[in-house]
């Protein structure tokens, strides 16, 4: 069998399981593929490092490995870094295609880099930049192509799943459970991009370009982190039915979107409400599929190795083919540059926790600026003193604008009673 020569950027956890992946199961691969696949370069940072390969296959020149005459297709698995991009860049421009598993890059430099590939005659994939192990983009570039995806929500960062899920099964701080996400390898030592929903944010500006053929900033979406969850939030949502879940979420409304990342109060019944650890799950509604959900491993080294091989494999059998591949599963000229629908539109429900001092009329002064900025409040809880005279107070909402809730927070903030900024949590059930 003839040879495909590759080059991969970037030697990391991901990049070692690709190597593993494409040594060990060569034999296997040769059974799915017209021409096996042989790594030519390694682009590594240094050169000195034991890597455990040959060290003839190891580079630091980028615009080597990828200007090689011989290499057909560049794996690209550096990060978010301008080397990572540049690299993209060149290889397009020289008819080379690239697999990806970067979020970040393909999340703000996508149209670009689909513009270049389609100039060159050359191909895009980024199956590993969403979901790891699970081909979600895949499903809804090819499977669900017959659909207009009405909804989407997925648990995309498993950090922030383990995280949360340890908190619901120990009842441990967020801070000690952090830490022990850290010790175990779920979190970076900066763990700001999980925690704070950025990470997510990336991926869902990937999935609203393969569900609705928009593309959209990341700085558009609408992005709240776990940080401020607190055990008593898992109890009071333990006691009325709910699971609370880390979701990036988009919905069509007409010729609108929503496209927002924030941890979600959702009903236990819910095939989500029991994705647990750190497996990622998405659940999705088309006009004709119905609902359905796709889950798995999201982060690791042979999860998403396993994805950057499988683009591999697509790539070889269009390339032998001479067929061409699009990489969102829109044509071009149907991809457009929007803005998701304000936030401060969008209709759902609230969680809400007051931390107020043990006061006469505070409830009172609660529920009637609540009442005057037209949020109706479904349930009411009061959860007891502590030995610093501060209660907290719990109202879960009926369906309001997420302007109001703003407007009555603000108002309420203000107010002597209020010994800290108050917490909110948005709602997905059937009610909205």
């Amino acid at each position: 069998m003839n040879s495909m020569k590759i080059a991969l950027l970037g030697f990391g956890t991901v990049g070692k399981s690709v190597y593993e992946i494409l040594k060990g199961n060569a034999e296997w691969l040769s059974q799915k593929m017209p021409e096996a696949i042989s790594v030519k370069h390694i682009v590594v940072r240094d050169l000195s490092k034991d890597r455990g390969v040959e060290a003839s296959l190891l580079t630091t020149d980028v615009q080597k490995a990828v200007t090689d005459a011989d290499v057909s297709i560049i794996v690209e698995l550096m990060g978010d870094c301008p080397e990572a991009l540049e690299g993209m860049r060149l290889a397009l421009q020289n008819g080379k295609s690239v697999v990806t598993a970067n979020k970040a890059l393909v999340a703000k430099h996508g149209l670009e880099l689909f513009e270049l590939a389609k100039k060159n005659n050359c191909e895009i994939l980024f199956e590993a930049s969403v979901g790891g192990g699970i081909p979600v983009l895949r499903a809804l570039r090819e499977g669900l192509s017959a659909n207009k995806i009405h909804s989407l929500m997925g648990i995309i960062n498993g950090t922030s799943n383990f995280i949360l899920s340890k908190m619901k099964s120990e009842g441990a701080s967020f801070e000690a459970v952090l830490k022990e996400a850290q010790d175990l390898g779920f979190a970076e030592a900066d763990p700001s991009a999980d925690v704070e929903g950025h990470d997510a944010a990336h991926k869902l500006c990937i999935l609203a370009m393969l569900c609705h053929g928009r593309v959209i900033d990341v700085n558009d979406v609408f992005v709240r982190g776990i940080h401020f969850i607190r055990p008593i939030d898992l109890e009071m949502a333990e006691r009325f039915g709910y699971v609370i879940k880390p979701l990036g979420i988009t919905k069509l409304h007409g010729d609108e979107f929503e496209a927002r990342v924030h941890p979600t109060m959702i009903k236990k019944s819910r095939p989500l409400a029991h994705i647990n650890g750190s497996l990622n799950a998405i659940y999705y509604e088309g006009d004709f599929s119905k609902e359905g959900m796709l889950t798995g491993h999201g982060a690791g080294g042979h999860p998403t190795a396993s994805a950057v091989v499988s683009d591999i494999v697509e790539l070889v059998r269009a390339q032998k083919a001479n067929s061409g591949l699009e990489p969102t599963g829109f044509l071009p000229n149907a991809l457009k540059p929007t803005k998701p629908k304000d936030p401060m539109q969008i209709q759902t429900r609230y969680y809400i926790r007051f931390s107020v001092k043990d006061e006469p009329k505070v409830l009172a002064c609660l529920t009637s600026i609540l009442g005057e900025h037209n949020i109706s409040v479904q349930h009411l809880y009061q959860h007891g003193k502590n030995d610093h005279d501060e209660i907290p107070v719990i109202v879960f909402t009926h369906t309001c604008k997420e302007q109001d809730v703003r407007d009555a927070l603000k108002k309420i903030d203000a107010k002597d009673f209020i010994t800290e900024t108050t917490k909110i949590i948005r709602i997905e059930d059937d009610e909205n």
